[in-house]
């Protein structure tokens, strides 16, 4: 018997995909650093999940490259977020999120060397279903930002102005919502 390729065995084993656009993003502010919490998540218009990488260590024997699994290695994350005009805007807070880890005249870190693990907050991107539901929630510990991007100002642009945050992590944690949320078991 040959191999079923029929559109309606497809259709029956994929159950909708994961949508680019179906995300929240959930920062934690370090005390000190005001901005509008309420609307911190939904100001956050584009951002990835950040990229895990495993290097390789190469060991050579009898003429061949055996390889094995080294350290794990985190990249940066980058966030495309909507600048807004309200008192407590998303770029001020990130402006004063870096100058509490390395001020820009002083060249010192807010009150004491000791506060910089305190600067290092925890974020989470939660990647959401068709419905709204929490489908897998990433945790990246120790976040900072590391690079604050231009905002472009043009008279010819007629949308939103944004500028994009590049933050530094120590580490992951993944937890998977979707057997939680629906009872589902994934590995079936």
């Amino acid at each position: 018997m040959g191999i079923n390729n029929s559109i309606t065995k497809f259709k029956d084993g994929f159950y909708g995909g994961t949508r680019a656009n179906r995300f929240i993003v959930r920062p934690t502010w370090p005390s000190g650093v005001v901005v509008d919490r309420r609307d911190t998540p939904f100001k956050i218009v584009s951002s990835s999940l950040p990229l895990v990488q495993i290097n390789t260590i190469s060991v050579p024997y009898r003429g061949r490259q055996i390889t094995f699994a080294g350290d794990r290695q985190y990249s940066t994350w980058a966030v495309g977020i909507y600048d807004d005009n309200n008192v407590n805007n998303l770029w001020k807070g990130m402006q004063k999120w870096v100058e509490q880890l390395d001020g820009h005249y002083t060249h010192k870190v807010y009150r004491d060397d000791y506060s910089y693990k305190q600067l290092q907050t925890t974020w989470n991107i939660q990647q959401l279903g068709l419905n709204g539901e929490v489908l897998k929630t990433i945790y990246l510990y120790k976040c900072w930002p590391s690079v604050i991007g231009e905002i472009n100002l043009n008279m010819g642009e007629v949308g939103f102005v944004g500028f994009s945050v590049t933050l530094t992590f120590d580490y992951v944690k993944i937890v998977d919502n979707y057997n939680v949320n629906t009872g589902n078991n994934s590995n079936q």
